[in-house]
């Protein structure tokens, strides 16, 4: 295991150049642990790499994973009507929030072209796809590398399965980490919170609600006032996730 701990979120040439350390890691067949703005997360490219996750996380097989993503890929591989788009816009780009995205996509785009089938078959469910967008300086770079060089990245958040979100890199299971090729600390996650959840979960067309993340209620808000949609409340208890 090579560990990267930087006490605090580094400038932004720094991250630039972890990205691409991470990226060229997990593209060799490892599996990373990254320090996201919604949570400390766990990813690979290839399918063995994928698979160890889910060893490592003792995930249920049933689960997919997520995938990096950015607006450049959301708007050439997911296939949603134009509202859907506005709305993803408005949070991500307009009002710069993390988000994740379960919608349809097609499995056809370049982009996909070199994964493995075994890494998409654990990342994608029914043709859909779980993406998530603008979680920080560190992943956007990812994202970009993942589209530019056809290489999708997909993973989950690193911790074991049901212990919740891991916002200091401390938090992070030793046995998760000790499984890793590349551990990179950057302090506590700019969206930690109390729940233990990291980023909201919305499906598309439905708008339904997934998952509740960290920013959630802030994200309800702009939605109210730009689309005038309610989008269903954050329960008073647990669960806060539906997927």
């Amino acid at each position: 295991m090579e560990l990267i701990d930087r006490g605090a979120e580094p400038d932004l040439d720094t991250q630039l150049r972890d990205a691409r350390h991470a990226f060229d890691v997990m593209l060799a067949g490892g599996v990373t642990v990254l320090p996201l703005s919604v949570s400390y997360a766990i990813f690979a490219h290839t399918a063995s790499g994928v698979e160890r996750i889910y060893t490592l996380k003792n995930r249920p097989q049933s689960k997919p994973n997520g995938v990096i993503g950015n607006w450049a890929i959301f708007s050439e591989v997911f296939q949603v009507a134009e509202r859907d788009r506005d709305l993803v816009r408005c949070l991500t780009v307009d009002h710069d929030l993390p988000l994740s995205i379960v919608g349809p996509f097609n499995p056809h785009h370049d982009w996909l072209r070199t994964v493995e089938f075994g890494a998409l078959r654990r990342s994608t469910k029914a043709l859909t796809m779980d993406l998530l967008m603008n979680a920080g300086p560190l992943h956007n770079e990812l994202a970009r590398l993942s589209l530019e060089g056809g290489k999708p990245l997909m993973g989950s958040s690193a911790n074991l399965s049901s212990s919740g979100s891991k916002f200091r890199l401390e938090d992070v299971q030793d046995s998760l980490k000790q499984g890793c090729d590349l551990v990179l600390g950057y302090g506590t996650s700019p969206y930690d919170n109390p729940l233990g959840m990291g980023s909201t979960i919305i499906e598309l067309p439905t708008w339904k609600v997934l998952r509740w993340g960290g920013c959630f209620e802030e994200q309800a808000q702009l939605v109210q006032r730009h689309f005038g949609v309610t989008l269903e409340p954050r329960p008073q208890s647990g669960p806060w996730t539906l997927v």
